[in-house]
């Protein structure tokens, strides 16, 4: 028996091949492909990205972020300004003189009272100088400095422990009158110390005092 083959034509054969030219060819693309709503925008290297909920309000986002930024930026800033400015200001105001220290002086006032104060200081200057020259003149004359070597009186002290301590003090006998033994006490109980015991002694032409003090406690 002879076999009879029936010849069947591939629809989708057709199909495809009416497509094959345009894809090729670059023609009817967009036509026949069209992309999906879904995939509407390209990423960094051209991957299609899906859109997202926030994508419209993005931008006013980061601009709002921007613009709270700049303002925590900016009153930081102006915190640390009117930080320094005040401690420039309290410097200022320590280099007063012990009266207007212990005052609380507005800044106005307080470089008002800096302007004033800078010629006060400036006179200070001038005749300090002018002292230190008629010093220098006079230690300069023959004797002179001799004389004030031997007639300044030798302090020195000794401490016996924690507390107490031993100050001895020589000068010329002919200078006692000027320092008695009462006013070195005094200069010693301003500075804390209290007298336990003093003696008096002479020397050729020299006076000796012996004073027991002790620190006063706190």
């Amino acid at each position: 028996m002879g076999h009879h083959y029936q010849h069947f034509e591939d629809p989708f054969a057709s199909s495809m091949s009416s497509l094959e030219p345009d894809i090729f060819s670059g023609a009817g693309v967009h036509h026949h492909l069209a992309p999906s709503p879904q995939w509407l925008g390209l990423g960094n290297h051209g991957i299609p990205v899906a859109p997202t909920a926030n994508n419209g309000t993005s931008s006013g986002g980061d601009g709002d972020g921007s613009g709270s930024h700049r303002k925590i930026s900016h009153n930081a800033y102006e915190r640390d300004r009117r930080k320094e400015l005040n401690e420039l200001y309290s410097d200022l105001r320590s280099l007063l003189p012990e009266d207007d220290r212990t005052k609380k002086l507005s800044i106005p006032i307080t470089v008002s009272r800096v302007l004033k104060y800078i010629p006060e200081l400036q006179k200070q200057v001038e005749g300090l100088e002018k002292k230190k020259e008629e010093l220098t003149r006079a230690s300069c004359k023959p004797g002179v400095l001799t004389m004030r070597e031997n007639t300044a009186p030798i302090v020195s002290a000794t401490c016996i422990d924690d507390r107490d301590i031993m100050v001895q003090v020589s000068l010329v006998s002919t200078m006692a009158g000027d320092l008695p033994m009462s006013k070195c006490i005094n200069v010693l109980e301003n500075e804390g110390l209290r007298l336990i015991s003093s003696s008096t002694s002479a020397f050729q032409n020299r006076t000796f005092y012996s004073l027991h003090v002790q620190l006063l406690q706190m």
